[in-house]
């Protein structure tokens, strides 16, 4: 049976030889190391990320369960995942196979669809669909391979019938199948145990105990198993749908802070269970949750922003920039004053490879050399953001090293005196490009209604005609430029004015 669910791939059949590392309980790898460092749970600090073939990763993210709409705690989850896997494959050469879980089959969505009277397959369809379009919106990019929990009932059911062929999962009164944690030393090694785990109920063993199966009940979807009709458990579909998709082993396994426990902890219980195994995924990333001041978001406390109420008021590429500025492991805040923030770091990058742009294409001589200064802030600014990269993808500090970059051809550029080549500017405008992008980050004008051509005509003319004001003093036309700026600046698109040129983007 075991077979049906393994696959024989390469590398991602292989069973580790699996060695401490220093005095905690997760188990080195044997592979090799690609030079990054992540936090992982299991170690309580930061470990080595070691991958059996140098070039390859899985990695597997719990998705939504698909009951409503999803809101910006999701968007902040999903996207600073996203920025760690574009990291992985860009600046770690990784090839990365991606897969995530749809959750389709769940309390909530049987709740919605009783509510609503809709067969909770629709229900499940309907907001599965706008989470892809949500996603789509934010640039987060689809994964490799979509499991849904409606689509692998047969291989749940396999793996639950061979936990309890081998005495880890037990039959309750109640019809359901439980995994039996006291049969399981190493259970709670992702976090403390605590009392937040499944209702106690007398149909389990033990308080911990968690189903696999939950058995058949009036008006509820079912499938019939030889161990008794029912439905999956929460915790069973994403182990089952992972081993069926990557076999024995998982690179990186994904997904919110609050899934660490009792639902990763569950996970990793039954997946080495089932594949007598002491770990079963080597590396567990946890996103912090999204606040609104100092509250967490969460649809029970109905406090929830959706992501095309978010995307109304700011752009995609301003909320993946407020996700750099942040660490994934810690809780992030949420608030105007954070987003616009991000959106004026967001303008100085894209204002900074405009005056770039002009800067190189200006009809002033140049006939001097290099700045090596410039060269050497580059060539330091390059290994710096590596550094932090590999430091448990520090993104934070990679967009503060830009921006100090940025700080320091900008006086250049005011200065333009002419005594050496734009090619290091244009250097550092082509690398900052570069790494921005890498992030994720679109960095085009994606909310303005109004042609670019025609933008660039209206401020030019503009500039040309405040240049004259300046020179005479001319109040009115002086005024006339402001008026210009200010209206522009309604229609969320800010210029900026220098002496040489005037530049625009949109907010």
């Amino acid at each position: 049976m075991r077979k049906l669910i393994t696959l024989s791939q390469r590398h991602l059949t292989h069973v580790c030889s699996l060695k401490p590392f220093k005095d905690t309980k997760w188990l080195m790898p044997n592979g090799n190391p690609i030079g990054a460092y992540v936090y992982n749970c299991v170690a309580e600090q930061r470990i080595p990320i070691i991958l059996n073939d140098p070039t390859i990763a899985t990695w597997y993210s719990c998705g939504p369960t698909v009951y409503d709409s999803a809101h910006i705690g999701h968007a902040s989850c999903y996207v600073k995942l996203d920025i760690i896997q574009r990291i992985l494959k860009s600046f770690f050469n990784i090839k990365l196979v991606t897969a995530m879980g749809i959750t389709d089959i769940d309390d909530k969505i049987i709740k919605k669809s009783q509510e609503t009277k809709t067969d909770f397959r629709n229900v499940a369809k309907k907001y599965e669909h706008e989470f892809w379009i949500d996603m789509s919106s934010l640039n987060v990019e689809k994964p490799m391979i979509i499991t849904r929990v409606s689509e692998h009932i047969d291989t749940i059911g396999q793996f639950v019938h061979s936990l309890l062929e081998s005495g880890m999962a037990y039959a309750g009164k109640d019809g359901s199948i439980y995994f039996d944690t006291s049969k399981f030393p190493d259970y709670g090694k992702l976090q403390k145990v605590q009392d937040i785990g499944e209702p106690s109920n007398e149909a389990k063993r033990n308080k911990m105990d968690f189903a696999l199966w939950k058995g058949y009940k009036p008006g509820e979807p079912s499938w019939p198993m030889k161990f008794g009709d029912g439905r999956p458990g929460w915790h069973i579909e994403c182990s089952a749908m992972v081993s069926k998709v990557f076999g024995t082993q998982l690179d990186f396994h994904a997904g919110g802070i609050d899934l660490r426990f009792p639902h990763h902890e569950n996970e990793e219980a039954q997946a080495c269970a089932f594949h007598n195994t002491r770990q079963w995924a080597n590396y567990w990333l946890h996103v912090g949750h999204l606040n609104l001041k100092e509250t967490k978001m969460s649809k029970s406390l109905k406090n929830t922003i959706l992501i095309p109420d978010i995307l109304e008021k700011y752009t995609a590429d301003a909320f993946r920039m407020a996700c750099l500025m942040s660490n994934y492991r810690y809780p992030m805040e949420y608030s105007d004053d954070i987003m616009d923030t991000a959106s004026d770091i967001l303008n100085k990058f894209k204002f900074f490879l405009k005056d770039v742009e002009g800067y190189a294409n200006r009809n002033s001589v140049r006939c001097g050399d290099y700045n090596d200064k410039l060269l050497e802030e580059l060539q330091r600014v390059e290994e710096s953001n590596m550094e932090a990269m590999r430091n448990d993808f520090d993104t934070a500090s990679c967009i503060n090293s830009l921006m100090n970059l940025v700080s320091l051809v900008n006086k250049i550029i005011k200065a333009d005196t002419g005594d050496y080549t734009p090619v290091p500017v244009i250097l550092i405008a082509e690398y900052m490009t570069f790494v921005l992008k890498r992030f994720g980050l679109k960095l085009t004008d994606e909310r303005s209604d109004i042609s670019s051509p025609l933008l660039d005509t209206l401020v030019e003319f503009r500039h040309t005609v405040r240049k004259k004001a300046l020179s005479d003093k001319d109040k009115t036309l002086l005024n006339a430029c402001d008026v210009v700026r200010d209206k522009l600046k309604t229609m969320k698109v800010q210029i900026n004015d220098s002496k040489e040129t005037s530049s625009w983007v949109v907010k």
